[in-house]
């Protein structure tokens, strides 16, 4: 009897422990304010080191993500912190790049020094056929670069939410669109 109040201890502690972890993370996704509250944990792969990555969801069909090492805030490329995922009717519209105080962030190292990237999807019927490709061979095909195809449309924006200006419309590959939708890549 008193190995099963032991084992039924040592559960609640572990129960309790990633209790306490999960709400230490959501201190991270409060100071979003672009970022709505209430959201849940969408995925955890936070090591027992606290190194990983974490991304939070809610109702406005947002995603918030960020990595942590050593249960600090890690910083990726051009001191990216965070970065929000907005999704309608299942289609990725617009990521948001952050710094750690939640301001938006460029990045000289993307294509146009871009703080948010604006998808749009000007033939999804031809999409979602190219997609059904992708999501049998589970991303693991070598597709041709469909861009030519006027598919996926891009719109990159400065730190002050203005348009970046292009000489011509700038379209992304069906590969390439359906990667940023499942979140694939880290700044």
């Amino acid at each position: 009897m008193k190995s099963f109040f032991s084992l039924l201890f040592g559960l609640f502690l572990c129960v309790s422990s990633f209790a306490q972890s999960a709400e230490n993370y959501q201190v991270y996704a409060n100071q979003i304010k672009q970022f709505s509250k209430p959201a849940r944990i969408l995925r955890n792969d936070i090591n027992a080191e606290g190194n990983g990555s974490i991304e939070f969801t809610n109702a406005k069909n947002q995603i918030l993500r960020f990595r942590l090492q050593h249960n600090k805030l890690q910083l990726g490329s051009c001191r990216i912190a965070f970065e929000i995922y907005y999704y309608e009717n299942n289609y990725l519209k617009k990521i948001e790049s952050l710094d750690s105080s939640g301001n938006l962030i460029g990045c000289p190292l993307k294509l146009n020094g871009e703080a948010i990237t604006e998808y749009i999807v000007e033939k999804p019927s031809l999409y979602l056929q190219k997609k059904k490709l992708i999501d049998d061979a589970e991303g693991n095909i070598d597709m041709k670069d469909d861009s030519n195809e006027k598919i996926i449309r891009v719109q990159y924006f400065d730190v002050h939410n203005k348009p970046i200006m292009q000489p011509k419309p700038v379209y992304i590959s069906s590969k390439t669109y359906w990667q940023d939708n499942i979140r694939m890549g880290w700044p």
